[in-house]
């Protein structure tokens, strides 16, 4: 019986697709809402095509229910957002959907941006993907070449995703979260820890803010129309007014 692990090479992959702008209007066309520019997501080979689309398949397009599909791609739609909210937007699904992904960014990537640090390095991801090969039974039983690659291909996502900049060490990028963005964001973490509506949510780890920067803002008087906020001392706790349509 084969044993299931919990991560796989789906990075890897994701890193190699050339232009992201390109990538978000495929999704949107192919899978979403609309049908401005289907057939752009074009390759020198079939098979290139079919390995892509598989991998967007498994490492992106995986959702918690309905709600949180709809909020996806209706940002994907949504002309209004430049390519770099959504890029934004494509950045925190990943967060969801590639659990290699996720715990990359969270233990990796996050703690240098949470730490004031200002660059990152391969040899830093390499080090964790190695640790969890080590660590735990099962996980990332890949050759050290195949993990050099996943530790680059990682940043190489961060660098399309306009959260990195440099070559062989990465200058971190602090994204602008415009008004749109952060309230996306809100109805993102949600949608996925529906459970829990307060700032323990771990999602809210992937915010590039600190906590009393994030209660701050949480609580701006244009903000009020999305949600209400209750505190009772430190604990705050986020609700929704309405449902996403």
């Amino acid at each position: 019986m084969k044993e299931t692990t919990i991560y796989d090479s789906g990075v890897n992959v994701i890193g190699s697709i050339p232009d992201y702008g390109v990538m978000l209007d495929y999704i949107s066309d192919v899978y979403g809402y609309t049908k401005e520019s289907e057939g752009s997501f074009h390759f020198r080979t079939e098979k290139s095509l079919k390995r892509f689309i598989a991998a967007i398949e498994s490492c992106i397009l995986n959702f918690s229910g309905e709600s949180h599909r709809k909020l996806f791609f209706g940002a994907l739609a949504d002309h209004s957002l430049t390519l770099q909210e959504r890029l934004m937007v494509l950045f925190w699904q990943l967060t969801y959907a590639n659990k290699l992904f996720n715990r990359i960014t969270s233990e990796v990537f996050m703690c240098a941006v949470l730490a004031g640090r200002i660059i990152i390095t391969a040899e830093e991801v390499l080090a964790f993907l190695r640790h969890i090969k080590e660590a735990e039974t099962g996980e990332l039983q890949w050759s050290e070449g195949t993990l050099k690659i996943t530790a680059s291909k990682y940043l190489t996502i961060m660098k399309k995703l306009g959260l990195a900049t440099g070559t062989v060490k990465k200058t971190i990028v602090h994204p602008v979260i415009t008004s749109a963005l952060f309230v996306y964001f809100i109805r993102f973490v949600q949608q996925i820890c529906p459970a829990d509506k307060t700032l323990h949510n771990p999602y809210f780890i992937f915010s590039f803010t600190d906590e009393q920067a994030l209660i701050n803002r949480l609580k701006r008087i244009e903000n009020t129309r999305y949600w209400n906020i209750t505190q009772i001392g430190n604990e705050l706790t986020i609700d929704l007014k309405s449902p996403l349509s």
